[in-house]
Parts: C-alpha cells; structure tokens; sequence
C-alpha cells in the first residue's frame, strides 16, 4: 500500500509500506525521502501520536491513508513511548521548558505584582499558565501550519495557499 507523509511545511512524500511494517519502518523510510533523521520525527494519524514499536495494523491505517510529521527540533527529549517529555508545570514558571519561556512568565509575574496583591497575583498568574496551555493543546495541525505560514512568508508571496480554499 502507498502511505502519504506530509510535513506541516513542505513537500509531502509517499512511501510503499505493507500494514504489517512497524512504524520506525516508515520513519526510515521517511527519512530516506525528506532527509530527516528518524529521531526527529513524529508520526501522526487522525491527530494521535504513532508509537515507534506498532504496527501500522494496530491503528488501523489502509492504502492510501495520509500522516501528519511533526519534526522534533534536535534537542528535544523524548520519553520511553516515544513522545516528547515536557518539563513545564502550571504552578511554576522556573521549570518550564524553555528559558525564554521561564523569563516571559517571570516578566509576566512582575508585571502582574505591581498591580495586585501576592496572593491575588500569584491566582492570576496561575491562570494564564493554565489558559495558556489549555489553548496550545487545542490547536489543530491545521492551525499550526496556517500560523506557520504567516510568520514566515507575512506578506504571503511563495506561500502555498492551497490548503485555504
């Protein structure tokens, strides 16, 4: 069977699997064709993560099904099943993921102490984290690769636009 593999920006490729081949066997393959390594990438199918060690049987992906990659920048851990760890926490800026991402939340805890109280700051900053997270875990691969596109071709000349219609 030929399986699609689209990146969220660039080309997409085929390959030909049987429904038998373990997921790292398309990642290879995969990285045959685009020239990445397979440690970077993540599979996905109707939006849930394909584990490296199953089957594409196991989640019932046919002739002609189309995958979703997702490239893992090349620092990135990732946990036992395969999946990216996250060391951020929703009670405490100075464990997150990033430092960049650290300095914003302690920017924003600053600002937030000079207008209320610590308590009633610190309520508030615990709120946006949770509203914050809340909302890049509702985004859809569709909505990453439209602001994808935007930040990097803003004045929209060499951007595919087809998937807009």
């Amino acid at each position: 069977m030929i399986l699609t593999v689209k990146p969220l920006q660039g080309k997409e490729c085929s390959v030909q699997v049987t429904e038998d081949e373990k997921v790292s066997t398309v990642k290879d393959l995969v990285s045959e064709r685009l020239n990445i390594p397979a440690n970077q990438q993540r599979l996905l199918y109707k939006g849930k993560a394909l584990a490296d060690e199953h089957r594409l049987s196991d989640y019932s992906i046919g002739p002609e099904a189309k995958l979703n990659l997702v490239i893992r920048p090349v620092g990135e851990r990732t946990g036992a099943s395969g999946t990216a760890s996250s060391s951020s926490s929703s009670s405490c800026s100075s464990s997150s993921s990033s430092s960049s991402q650290g300095r914003v939340w302690q920017t924003v805890s600053t600002i937030l102490a000079r207008h209320f109280s610590a308590a009633d700051a610190a309520k508030v900053h615990e709120q946006l984290i949770k509203d914050y997270e809340r909302s890049l875990r509702q985004l859809s691969l569709d909505d990453v690769e439209r602001l994808a596109g935007r930040l990097l071709h803003p004045d929209g000349e060499g951007m595919d636009t087809s998937y807009m219609d």
